[in-house]
């Protein structure tokens, strides 16, 4: 009679001395097996991870340009269909680089100060959360963590604040027989034929999206243009600097980014 110890019957197998042992782990060779297909597989879907991305990315621009534009029609309801004006459209020499800022700190007699385009939709309070003027795609140094604090001070003084997006501003220049500017007023009923506002053109750093770029005219349709073999972002300037002496090379690309069927601003 075979006596119960109480211990569990597995506790009574012997280890097997047939000179056979269990494989534990991966060889050297099947390590490499495995790496290779995970590289492979990354090399497959990171560019449609990067494509989804940017995809998302430049949706949430529009979306950023929608709440833009609401404003902008918020603002013309009560201005008679206007939009708003900014100092950098105005005179002989217009600074259209510079409409990227919404408040303008230039100091003394050399120029316009206070809140200038986009940035009185800050001060009269038509928009309300400041972050819909910068675009998550942005890799140069104009995020809205910069500037922040600065939007808080609802007065006219303070720092130059510039957004992420290039507005074109109030009126439209257009050279008329004799060659005499005329400038007609940009209205909400101007329609599809006017664009209003894209991706920053200041710097090639302003250039959010890298491949093209998010446009909105001015009855606040919202499209996307590509910017194929980056021909459009290879002629903007690379610097703050350069960009202060670029108002023809800046309207040159203006126009390559407006319809063949819309009037020049």
């Amino acid at each position: 009679m075979t006596r119960n110890s109480g211990l569990p019957y597995s506790s009574f197998i012997k280890p097997s001395h047939s000179g056979t042992r269990g494989r534990v782990g991966f060889t050297v060779i099947e390590l490499i097996v495995c790496m290779g297909v995970v590289a492979i597989m990354c090399g497959i879907l990171l560019p449609s991870l990067r494509a989804a991305r940017e995809t998302s990315l430049r949706l949430r621009c529009q979306c950023n340009m929608h709440e833009i534009g609401i404003a902008i029609s918020a603002y013309g309801i009560q201005s008679d269909s206007r939009v708003p004006p900014s100092n950098n459209v105005i005179g002989a020499a217009p600074a259209r680089q510079e409409l990227m800022a919404a408040r303008l700190q230039i100091g003394g007699a050399a120029g316009p100060t206070g809140w200038d385009g986009l940035g009185i939709l800050v001060k009269g309070g038509y928009i309300g959360d400041c972050r819909c003027l910068y675009c998550a795609s942005h890799h140069g140094e104009h995020s809205f963590d910069r500037y922040a604090a600065d939007y808080e001070q609802k007065d006219s003084a303070g720092v130059q604040i510039y957004t992420n997006y290039q507005y074109s501003g109030h009126i439209r220049r257009q050279i008329a027989d004799g060659l005499q500017a005329r400038e007609t007023p940009i209205t909400l009923d101007s329609g599809s034929g006017v664009l209003l506002l894209t991706d920053g053109l200041r710097t090639r750093g302003d250039f959010n999206h890298v491949t093209g770029l998010n446009r909105m005219f001015a009855d606040l349709s919202i499209e996307w243009w590509a910017d194929t073999g980056n021909q459009l972002r290879n002629q903007i300037p690379e610097s703050a600097l350069a960009a202060g002496a670029s108002s023809a090379a800046f309207q040159s690309i203006w126009d390559e980014i407006t319809p063949p069927s819309a009037e020049t601003p």
